[in-house]
This record gives structure tokens, C-alpha cells and sequence, in this order.
């Protein structure tokens, strides 16, 4: 197998082809024995395998993913060792890149003809631009044909890789949600309960900043973090049908006057966050509530196992959103599975569905739920965990009635980029929340004509 390409490229579209075009050698975490091997590996190839096999003409399938850090990566290439060792005739090339140079690489190689087989996409608008060119696979007819892979997964988070009009584009490989997480050591020595509504909340915030204690956690150099909080009062303060609606760049208006409100909810919160919040990272600013720092941090379940690593000593738990009154929708989970996705160019459909049907079924996400920390859309993959954080964060996924998908991953991509700018602006005290609107409003109207 090839070994995986961590290089972090800025530069322009040859740069980027070149990635896909230039080989690399080796396997980083060594060839997997037949005993860790899936079952396929102790079967003999036969047939046009072992003729590919004995020929040396493989079937190379090359895969882009977002997570070149480990454990991620290596369990990646680990399992795609274990699937090449089964299956002779496969070669999996695996290509990685950091999250936001991934974003803007994918959006180039996606149409070209150096278009990656299999590559991460988020749900929502972020794939679904690429099928309206008509540059993914449509797995709708792979799933009709295979009724216990459908069945095997929950229908929650499929259906964020399921169009309006029931075309199954994708398959998520780590489920995630988004809950307040709190150091309890704080919250006891201050006499706080686990807030449930917004007033409680801003009373929590109030106690701790007047006792000299930063309330929350935020860093939002990358502009994401701080749109999660927006997203989130969107939902609780739109009705679900309007929001459907806006996020369409086909009809988007945002002229519901519950977007604005969101906005001034969340201007109420940047005072309570710690200094600098659109200087850093997000990561900085978790790393400050993992060293006692903060006491709160609006987070991803994924990155419990971040919060385990930072300090693992950490007295820590979770709690919801707290509850605004609205006209929106107040039992959704903030949150979206991020998965894999097929180019509609590969010349092997039917092996990268057969790698994926594996690779995001219920026997490998076990093991990743236990050495990653993350769980795919298969039911049952919490079975052997251990861990009390894990199995929570779990239990909040798979119950969820409902997820509400990352805001900036639903919207158009122009209408994107100016709401994520106005919320920035806003943490910056430098625009109100009405003139924030009237900017996304603008961006949507100027949508409509670039979709129709």
C-alpha cells in the first residue's frame, strides 16, 4: 500500500494535481498479518483476482480523507492494509490533508480528471454542489440491492447523505454532536447546576465572571466554531421548514426575523469568552478548558478523545444547549456525520463500494470506536467500549429524534462565507446583528441568480 501524504500544500492548482499524480511509497503502519485480516483474507483469490494478482495489474483505488494525524490515519491505513491484504487485486492509495486545506483542495480535483475514487465530503450543500455537476456516485441502487447493509445503519445519519429527492450519495465513517462540555471541579467549588435554559445559562456565566473565572472557551481563527452557536439558535428560533427553505441557495432569503434574533443571543455570549476568541483556534481555546482555564467549551463528541489526551485527569462532563423559547425546533442535536463519497469518474464502482460496504461497516467501526475514539453509522459499534464519555457521547448520537447539520456546511457557498465574516465581525463588536443580515441577505439574493 502506499504510504499516506501528509503534505499541507497552499499553492495553486498544480500544486494540488500534482499531489494526486505524484506516487508515494511504502505503508507507514507495516502489512497487517492474516489473523488481523477480514474474513475474505483467508479464502484463496480465485478467478480474475488471482490472474490480477499473478499479472501485477491491480486495480489502484485512490482515497482522500482530512485526517492525516493519528490515531486517525494510522488506523486508516492500517484497515486499508487489512482490505489489500484480503483482496489482491486491490492497491488503496491514500492521500490526507489537514481540514481546511483539505476543504479547498477537494473543491478543485473533485471535476478535474486527477479526481480522487473515494474522498471525505461533508453532508448537505458541500457534496450536494458536486452532485448537481454530477461528479459523485449515486449509491441508491448499491443499497436496494444490498437490504441488510441499508438496514444495518442508522437511518439518523444517513439521511444527512440523502438528497431532498432520496439519492444516497454518501456513507458516514465518524458520527458527531455538539454538547456544552464543563469542568465539574469548577461548577462544584461554585455551587452551579447544569444550566437548562438560556436564562439559567447566562446566570451561570454571570456567577463565574464575577468570581474571576472565564466562563467559556472559543477560539475562532477559522471562523467554524463560533457559526455553531449561530446555527444552533437557528434551529431553536426557525421554524424547521423556513430554515429548510433559506439554506437552499434556490430559495434562500433569511428574512425570518428569528435569524437576527440568533445573532443577538449569540452576541450575549461573547462577553463570557475568553479574550482573543477570533486570534486563535479552536484547538487553543479547548486547550485552555482542558488545563482548568475555562469552565465551559461549546465542543464536538469527537474531540473527547482530544480532552482525554490534554489532560486526563480532567474532572469533566457534559450537558446540552440550554433552551431558547422559539418558533424553531428545540429537540434537534446539533451535529452531522462526516463520511466518504465515490467520484461518479472512478473506473471501479463496484470495488469502492465493496471497500466502503467494509470499511464503514459494523465489524471495522467497532475497532475504530475503541482505538479512535469515533463511531461510524453502523448499529451496535458502542458494544465493547469501556469508556463512560464514549458510551454517553454515543447514546446522545444514536437517540437523537433528529440532527441539525453543521450550519456552514448546509449553506451555499458564497452565502457561507458572508455569514461566517458577519459573525465574526460580531464577536469583534465591529457590526450589529441587523447589519449582519442585511450583508446575508445580499449574498442570498445574489444566490438565487447563480443556482437557478
Amino acid at each position: 500500500m502506499k504510504r499516506s501524504l501528509k503534505k499541507v500544500m497552499y499553492a495553486g492548482l498544480s500544486c494540488i494535481m500534482a499531489m494526486f499524480m505524484t506516487a508515494c511509497s511504502g505503508n507507514t503502519s507495516g502489512s497487517s498479518s492474516p489473523s488481523s485480516a477480514p474474513a475474505e483474507s483467508s479464502q484463496a483469490a480465485s478467478g480474475d483476482t488471482a490472474a490480477a494478482a499473478s499479472s501485477g495489474d491491480k486495480k489502484i483505488i485512490k482515497l482522500f480523507h482530512r485526517f492525516p494525524d493519528d490515531p486517525c490515519n494510522s488506523f486508516i491505513e492500517k484497515k486499508a492494509a487489512e482490505y489489500e491484504a484480503a483482496h489482491p487485486d486491490i492497491d488503496i492509495e491514500i492521500t490526507s490533508a489537514q481540514n481546511q486545506p483539505y476543504k479547498e483542495k477537494i473543491k478543485v480535483v473533485v471535476g478535474s480528471e486527477e479526481c480522487p475514487d473515494i474522498f471525505f465530503s461533508w453532508g448537505g450543500e458541500f457534496s450536494e454542489r458536486f452532485i448537481r455537476e454530477n461528479l459523485i456516485l449515486d449509491l441508491t441502487p448499491y443499497m436496494e440491492k444490498d437490504a441488510a447493509w441499508k438496514d444495518s445503519l442508522l437511518p439518523t445519519q444517513m439521511v444527512e447523505y440523502t438528497t431532498g429527492d432520496g439519492m444516497i450519495y454518501g456513507v458516514p465513517f465518524r458520527l458527531d454532536g455538539k454538547l456544552f462540555f464543563y469542568n465539574k471541579d469548577i461548577f462544584e467549588k461554585e455551587g452551579i447546576e447544569i444550566p437548562k435554559t438560556w436564562d439559567e445559562f447566562i446566570a451561570v456565566c454571570e456567577k463565574l465572571k464575577a468570581d474571576g473565572i472565564t466562563p467559556i472557551a472559543e477560539g475562532n481563527q477559522d471562523q467554524w466554531p463560533a457559526c455553531h452557536y449561530v446555527g444552533t439558535l437557528n434551529q431553536m428560533l426557525v421554524a424547521d421548514d423556513v430554515r429548510a427553505k433559506d439554506y437552499d441557495p434556490k430559495t434562500g432569503e433569511f428574512i425570518d426575523p428569528g435569524y437576527e434574533k440568533a445573532l443577538e443571543y449569540y452576541q450575549q455570549l461573547v462577553p463570557y469568552m475568553n479574550a482573543g476568541v477570533n486570534g486563535q483556534t479552536h484547538d487553543m481555546a479547548r486547550l485552555g478548558f482542558t488545563q482548568g482555564q475555562t469552565a465551559m467549551l461549546y465542543a464536538e463528541l469527537v474531540e473527547i478523545t482530544n480532552v482525554k489526551q490534554e489532560n486526563a485527569d480532567l474532572n469533566w462532563g457534559m450537558f446540552n444547549f440550554p433552551v431558547v423559547e422559539g418558533a424553531g425546533n428545540p429537540d434537534l442535536l446539533t451535529g452531522s456525520p462526516e463520511g466518504f463519497v465515490i467520484s461518479s469518474k472512478t473506473k471501479y464502482p463496484e470495488e469502492c463500494v465493496e471497500f466502503l460496504k467494509w470499511f464503514l461497516g459494523p465489524e471495522v467501526g467497532a475497532a475504530q470506536a475503541e482505538e479512535v475514539g469515533w463511531f461510524n453509522a453502523s448499529k451496535g459499534v458502542d458494544a465493547n467500549l469501556k469508556d463512560q464519555s464514549l458510551i454517553d457521547a454515543y447514546q446522545a448520537i444514536s437517540s437523537a429524534k433528529e440532527m441539525g447539520p453543521w450550519f456552514d456546511s448546509s449553506l451555499y457557498s458564497t452565502v457561507c462565507d458572508t455569514y461566517l465574516t458577519a459573525i465574526s465581525d460580531i464577536t469583534n463588536g465591529d457590526v450589529t446583528p441587523a447589519e449582519a443580515m442585511q450583508k446575508v441577505k445580499a449574498a442570498a439574493k445574489e444566490a438565487q441568480s447563480l443556482v437557478q
